[in-house]
């Protein structure tokens, strides 16, 4: 079964009580979740292949409609704070970024729009484009695959419907099986949800496989932003050095919250800095 299709589970979900229907859609949830496990394998592979392109100075375009291109956005807008990889991973979204904070229907069919958008990035063979697209079929996706493909760029598509057009011209396809909707062709929510966790497993398994952590620390996380960032730094030291707050926050004054640097100074030093 189809995005499209209807959910014979929610057929009287409007003669639910409110619990009923919190609980019905629960449920319905727990499928995207699984539907991402299904895939796992696929997701392994893929994030292989991206590491072998970003390595060799690749990038990562994300590309879709809709709900896609709006998790798709917030993916890459979190990677530079959290691991300041923001240059590695793109977006392009049909309709641009107006589209972000208000629907734009038809711009999901400007085939023409997601060529120009991949060009003036001047795509190449290095590259990576991610075609994301509940339904499979999305023309400006499918576009961006097929010129990705023109150019020797790796293509991969994420779908949440079997045998699509977009998982047929891809180099690799990640099929999500979210089935139908709660609500008919409501693809923002379960098929929404499980692009959202695949693409957090994307960019956090690259960003981990670049050093981007150390252990399960965010240690390139850009700690100058705010104070919460600020204390999660003076945390990692401590934890990591059993150092107390005020050694810790000196040193990460010193070296403006870079935390690499402040790691490079402890480990340098045997845990043992002079800050006076």
């Amino acid at each position: 079964m189809g995005t499209e299709d209807n959910n014979i589970r929610t057929r009287d979900i409007d003669k639910m009580d409110t619990l009923k229907i919190v609980e019905t859609i629960h449920l319905e949830d727990i499928r995207a979740y699984e539907a991402v496990g299904c895939a796992k394998e696929s997701i392994a592979k893929v994030i292989d292949s991206i590491y072998e392109r970003v390595t060799a100075g690749g990038r990562v375009f994300y590309v879709g409609a809709g709900t896609s291109g709006r998790i798709a956005a917030q993916d890459v807008a979190e990677l530079e704070p959290t691991y300041g990889i923001m240059y590695i991973f793109y977006y392009i979204m049909a309709g641009g970024n107006e589209a972000l904070a208000k629907s734009k229907e038809g711009a999901e069919d400007d085939r023409e729009k997601a060529i120009e958008e991949l060009k003036g990035y001047e795509l190449n063979e290095k590259d990576v484009v991610i075609g994301i697209t509940a339904s499979g079929r999305t023309p400006f996706v499918v576009a961006a695959i097929e010129y990705g493909k023109s150019v020797g760029a790796y293509t991969v598509s994420i779908t949440n419907n079997r045998n699509s057009v977009v998982s047929k011209i891809s180099d690799y396809s990640i099929v999500l099986d979210t089935g139908e909707e709660v609500i008919q062709g409501s693809t923002r929510m379960k098929a929404g949800t499980a692009q959202k966790m695949t693409l957090n497993i994307i960019s956090t398994t690259l960003a981990i496989k670049l050093g981007k952590t150390d252990g399960n620390v965010m240690t390139h996380m850009k700690a100058f932003y705010n104070e919460k960032l600020k204390n999660r730094a003076v945390k990692i030291l401590i934890d990591k050095f059993g150092i107390d707050e005020e050694k810790a926050r000196k040193i990460l004054e010193m070296v403006n919250y870079n935390i690499p640097e402040a790691l490079n100074l402890l480990k340098r030093s045997n845990s043992k800095p002079s800050v006076d």
